[in-house]
């Protein structure tokens, strides 16, 4: 009778555990040797630093969804920028004019939907800013008068991209608002700068002290009338200028009814969407 060998189990050291000799588990798997703190934090994507970049290019992406918002910030800037410029110095009445520049090329974005719209507020804007400088020298009504009617047709076209953008269909949010906001400082120049042509053509038509028709008189005659403009349309009445010609005062009258009338107008469209909101969801 033959026996067989029995099976090579190996020698004690073939059975130790690898933890017993030292060597590693898995030798193709890297090792995290972090600290158990360092641990909880991902690798991957959802670190910290990929969550600052998911947050700038969220709020890059709100910026790129509010269109308007360069134009209300420039026509603020405007407001607050003119008041503390004097007529009297050739600098100062330049950096007023390139303000109204800076006022044309902001409005890219609100008129964006129309290509034929921006040409015209492009050129429009330009050439009135050659011509308020070249008054500088050249000192015409004329020069002053045009560059006035440029504005105020920048100001025409401004009022209807935003109204469309307003009174059209579409969601109540910020942009809407922001664009209502400019709509109102958009109606404020507009008349300022129709108070002004009026003055020019018909000096007297308001009880202002008379200004020379040169750079300097038109830039102090401005200001005066854009703040009259502001306070009619806020209907607040201080009563230091007031319209003495018919003209004048059928003016100066439209603009009250026009901005009280668009305040209740312009709440009751944005309650009225928003409650629409609500009732789709």
């Amino acid at each position: 009778m033959i026996l067989t060998p029995p099976e090579d189990l190996g020698s004690p050291e073939d059975s130790s555990s690898p933890e017993d000799s030292g060597s590693p588990v898995d030798s193709g798997s890297p090792v995290d040797s972090r600290s158990p703190k360092d641990a909880c934090i991902p690798k991957g994507p959802g670190g910290p630093k990929d969550s600052a970049n998911s947050k700038d290019s969220t709020s890059s992406k709100v910026l790129r969804r509010l269109s308007h918002f360069e134009l209300l910030v420039a026509l603020v800037s405007l407001q607050v920028f003119q008041s503390f410029l004097s007529p009297d110095s050739v600098l100062q009445r330049s950096l007023f004019n390139v303000s109204f520049l800076v006022l044309v090329f902001s409005a890219c974005r609100t008129l964006s939907r129309s290509r034929l719209r921006t040409y015209l507020v492009m050129g429009a804007g330009v050439l009135g800013y050659v011509l308020t400088s070249y008054n500088e020298v050249g000192r015409s009504v004329w020069l002053l008068a045009g560059s006035d009617a440029c504005f105020l047709l920048v100001f025409v076209l401004l009022l209807a991209s935003l109204g469309e953008s307003v009174f059209g269909k579409g969601l109540s949010d910020l942009n809407r608002i922001i664009g209502a906001i400019s709509i109102y400082f958009v109606i404020g120049l507009l008349f300022g700068l129709l108070f002004s042509l009026l003055e020019t053509f018909h000096p007297g038509s308001f009880n202002l002290v008379m200004q020379a028709n040169d750079a300097s008189g038109h830039h102090e005659t401005f200001n005066q009338l854009n703040y009259f403009s502001s306070v009619t349309l806020t209907t607040l009445g201080y009563g230091d200028i007031q319209p003495v010609s018919r003209p004048a005062r059928t003016l100066a009258t439209l603009e009250a009814m026009i901005g009280q009338l668009y305040l209740a107008i312009v709440v009751a469209q944005l309650v009225g969407v928003r409650i629409a909101q609500r009732a789709h969801r």
